[in-house]
């Protein structure tokens, strides 16, 4: 396994619509790409990671919402995830985001989720997110249509995170 670089706003992958993968790049090498980005993810550390934020444009996130001695075995990797049906009710989390360093935003999702997917292997899943987990699933998911936590700001806070983070890290 391997830590990746993760790429950080406003890189151009980050902004692009992810496309799915397809049926002939199942397999050990999207397993290898997989298990790379949950290393990743842990080291950052965090609880979720998308290809595009490694420089992958294809649909696959690696999230984890366990704490403690669950940490690593409630990894999901998931490949062309879609949410199938969200619940009315909402819910206000505090987000940040390995893309955006220093970063934090209350952001509005939903609190249930209903998602689909593949694993790297190929086989379909399924199954409801609620809260955190349901938090995480979605904030990943806005990767893959190219919306990061700086888009969810006013034009003045995120000119304000760009010129802070292009000075150089001496004058901080």
């Amino acid at each position: 396994m391997a830590i990746l670089n993760i790429l950080t706003a406003p890189h151009p992958i980050l902004a692009g619509r992810a496309r799915d993968v397809r049926d002939d790049e199942l397999g050990p090498a999207l397993e290898k790409l997989t298990s790379d980005m949950a290393e990743t993810m842990y080291a950052a550390p965090g609880v979720g990671l998308a290809a595009p934020q490694v420089g992958d444009a294809r649909r696959i996130i690696v999230v984890d919402p366990g704490s403690g001695e669950n940490r690593g075995k409630t990894l999901m990797r998931m490949i062309n995830p879609t949410i199938l049906e969200r619940s009315q009710e909402t819910i206000l989390w505090d987000e940040t985001c390995l893309s955006v360093p220093e970063f934090e935003v209350e952001v509005e999702r939903s609190k249930r989720v209903f998602v689909s997917w593949r694993t790297p292997t190929g086989e379909a899943m399924s199954q409801w997110f609620e809260d955190f987990p349901a938090v995480i699933v979605q904030h990943e998911l806005d990767h893959l249509v190219g919306t990061v936590l700086l888009d969810r700001v006013s034009r003045f806070r995120r000119q304000r995170w760009l010129a802070r983070a292009k000075k150089p890290v001496a004058a901080r």
